[in-house]
């Protein structure tokens, strides 16, 4: 047996594993991308008295313990559209309180980041088009509706916002 084929069946009889490194892009807001249940931030709205943590993820796992972050959609600072989803009957209940104008904080490793609240919808519950990408950075707050409903409820109520303040200069709107 020569040296190349000892060499080559080692390999063949190793299990190669690849280095797993989280994927980087060391140019913007959230160069590692967070993992599934990983806290990202804290969402915050003075008015109706509401604070969560904000995690990874929409699923049941995550929505027990927080508000969840919709995989797939931007981050704050990302100059896009960022939407979160939460229990209408645990974290997102005081949203039927919410009005116009009230400022919603999304706090994260970056800063705060400050939305104002300008429209609200009731949308069917498979009504897709909330999750829908935009080239400026909104907030979109989504849960079950009605509030009081026992059961799966049959719609969604939408939270749309703009954002009137970034930390991150490059991003920062005008108030």
């Amino acid at each position: 047996m020569t040296k190349q084929t000892t060499l080559f069946a080692k390999s063949v009889l190793m299990s190669y594993k690849p280095k797993e490194n989280p994927i980087e892009f060391s140019h913007e807001a959230w160069s590692t991308m967070p993992s599934p249940g990983e806290q990202i931030g804290t969402l915050s709205i003075p008015s109706i008295d509401l604070a969560y943590p904000v995690l990874q993820g929409t699923h049941d796992n995550e929505l027990k313990h927080g508000i969840g972050h919709f995989a797939g959609s931007m981050f704050p600072g990302q100059a896009g559209h960022v939407l979160l989803s939460g229990h209408r009957d645990t974290t997102f209940r005081a949203l039927e309180h919410l009005e116009i104008g009230d400022e919603i904080t999304f706090t994260t490793p970056y800063g705060d980041f400050v939305y104002k609240t300008t429209e609200f919808k009731v949308m069917p519950a498979d009504d897709r088009t909330v999750n829908v990408p935009t080239d400026y950075e909104t907030l979109t707050l989504t849960t079950c509706y009605p509030f009081s409903f026992i059961g799966n409820a049959p719609d969604r109520f939408v939270v749309y916002t703009e954002l009137i303040q970034s930390p991150l200069e490059t991003n920062t709107a005008s108030k």
